[in-house]
């Protein structure tokens, strides 16, 4: 053998051998990994996990239609929005959702626009659709804001109580900064049903003591309330005022009260004058104690709306234990230099004054202010169980979203059907390789057992090129690799052909050999490349699915033009040097 087929031995063997080393992770993931549990993973020991989580890591993965997972699409709500901000929103939107879903750990995620409203997102592999939903939807948008003074939530208390018994009047085109005496004028404002005395006195909570906290109280033992009785009332709905919060019975009817009656313009605008600044009710997340009969209470807040800090001057969060809850994690949080300025000023000027973390618009943390912190760290906390602060941390980090999200689409594939699909796909493409095969070499006899081993070398080529650069493999990816392998058959028949032409005007078989290749060579190329030029469009322009076709389809030609052009001409060029043939199988 010359040098010059030993040159190209060495180069078909070496790339042969490459793919097979970065194929066999797949191997060893699809017959072993792929169907271990949770818990038997958890089972494996450290040394083990690590090498199962490598190989998971650098095998192929599979796209939604056959790993199952979510697909998700998302409209932008526009209500405050202009027709000029929503293209730099949906960009916003999607840079965001991009570092979440990447930190989430999903693997070849696809997010996508449709049109200029809608956001496609497709995660394969999520098995916890609620929390996935929660992770890429939910808007993150975190402020530090104030809560309100003692003395200036019960006023506001008062003043919704009098207002709603018809002891006062409110003008709802007042502004915020209207008169702020109105409720303590109004007639009879020491007889409000249960205001300033009941609340300010009897129901006060020690948040540190048992569960059962509110069962000694005065009032603190509930039955539900009905509407006969509290249609008329606020301050009736609490049982308890303590450290800046209302305790409210979620008994199935006072929540909703509250809810109620708290998003009433009349009733904002009471608040605001009772107030005298801009303020709202938020409800809490808090863990809260029971009433003495065992229902659950919640923590509704009066915060101030002037936001003093938030999220856009946040840096970094990690979560960490919360040595309070033993069990339980918090967030811990790093803010810019700006930031940290900010809150060193804000916690120096409001010692012994409660500082609202509020993420959502619901309050995760209220606590108060000992002193000054002038590191810009602080600690979110809300007895979060592992998984709730790791979400936390992802969504902060990723930044808040600019707009709000709304779901107009929704599928879940089961991993049942993806399994389904996978196997449907593979024994269609295996089918179908098959019976090329078969006709190669009942056709092309030699020459067709030749190209038989050029396909699946192919094949081999397109997958691990696939597996190395991370692409996933779908039932559109399938149905293009099978195309591949019908190009690559195309290519072979093309030369064969035309060596037969040059058989048939008697001419040697090197020659023939050579001249159908080189007569064949530019049908080959003007195929393939016009077929390359529509898989470039389809990866450009194209989303999911029509993405994965378009991925397989231009690897696949790649790889068929090697195997056609080289490999094959390499066998016959190897052939035809050992000995002078004078016929030849084809």
């Amino acid at each position: 053998m010359n040098r010059n087929l030993t040159v190209r031995l060495i180069v078909i063997l070496g790339i042969l051998g490459v793919c097979l080393f970065l194929l066999y992770p797949t191997y060893q993931y699809f017959s072993r990994y792929r169907n271990m549990t949770t818990e038997q993973m958890a089972e494996l020991s450290e040394t083990e996990r690590r090498g199962a989580r490598s190989i998971i890591e650098r095998s192929m993965k599979l796209g939604l239609d056959l790993q199952g997972g979510m697909h998700l699409v998302y409209e932008i709500d526009k209500t405050s929005l202009g027709d000029g901000d929503l293209r730099d929103a949906q960009d916003r939107v999607m840079e965001i959702l991009s570092t979440r879903v990447d930190q989430f750990g999903v693997t070849e995620p696809t997010i996508a626009r449709q049109g200029s409203e809608r956001i496609l997102v497709q995660l394969p592999g999520v098995d916890d659709p609620e929390r996935a939903k929660g992770l890429v939807g939910r808007v993150a948008k975190l402020q530090f804001r104030m809560v309100a003074e003692p003395d200036q939530t019960l006023r506001v208390v008062k003043a919704i109580d009098d207002m709603l018994a018809g002891k006062a009047e409110v003008d709802t085109t007042e502004s915020a900064d209207a008169d702020t005496t109105a409720a303590d004028d109004s007639p009879d404002a020491d007889e409000g049903s249960r205001s300033e005395q009941q609340l300010a006195t009897g129901d006060t909570v020690d948040t540190g003591t048992a569960d059962s906290l509110l069962a000694d109280l005065p009032g603190g033992t509930p039955t539900p309330a009905t509407p006969q009785t509290d249609e008329n009332t606020f301050s009736a709905l609490a049982v308890a005022f303590q450290n800046g919060a209302l305790y409210i019975p979620d008994d199935g009817y006072r929540v909703e009260r509250v809810s109620e009656l708290v998003r009433r313009e009349d009733v904002r605008t009471a608040i605001r004058r009772a107030a005298g600044e801009p303020v709202e009710f938020l409800w809490s997340s808090e863990d809260a104690p029971r009433t003495a009969d065992g229902l659950p209470t919640r923590l509704l807040y009066l915060v101030r709306s002037r936001v003093e800090l938030s999220g856009e001057q946040l840096t970094d969060a990690r979560i960490g234990p919360d040595q309070d809850r033993p069990g339980r994690m918090l967030v811990n949080f790093t803010l810019s230099r700006r930031g940290a300025r900010k809150f060193s000023r804000l916690t120096a000027d409001n010692l012994g004054k409660q500082l609202s973390i509020v993420l959502d618009d619901v309050v995760k943390s209220a606590p108060s202010i000992r002193s000054r912190i002038p590191g810009g760290e602080g600690q979110i906390s809300g007895a979060f169980s592992d998984q709730e602060a790791r979400d936390l941390a992802i969504v902060l980090r990723a930044g808040a979203l600019p707009v709000d999200l709304n779901i107009v689409e929704e599928r879940t594939v089961g991993p049942t059907l993806g399994e389904d699909s996978l196997n449907r796909g593979l024994t269609a493409a295996l089918v179908g390789l098959g019976l090329t095969i078969l006709f190669l070499l009942v056709y092309y006899q030699f020459a067709g057992l030749l190209a038989s081993l050029a396909v699946c070398m192919n094949l081999v080529i397109v997958l691990t090129a696939m597996a190395t650069l991370g692409a996933a493999l779908s039932l559109p990816g399938i149905a293009g690799l099978v195309l591949a392998v019908a190009m690559a058959v195309d290519a072979n028949v093309l030369i064969f052909e035309r060596i037969r032409e040059e058989l048939r005007k008697a001419k040697t078989v090197t020659a023939s050999v050579e001249a159908g290749y080189k007569n064949a060579l530019s049908a080959i190329i003007d195929s393939n490349l016009t077929t390359m030029f529509a898989g470039i469009v389809l990866l450009a322009l194209g989303t999911g699915p029509i993405k994965g076709f378009a991925v397989t389809l231009c690897i696949g030609i790649t790889a068929s033009m090697f195997t056609a052009l080289f490999v094959t001409r390499f066998a016959f060029d190897a052939i035809t040097h050992r000995r002078r043939l004078n016929k030849l199988s084809i």
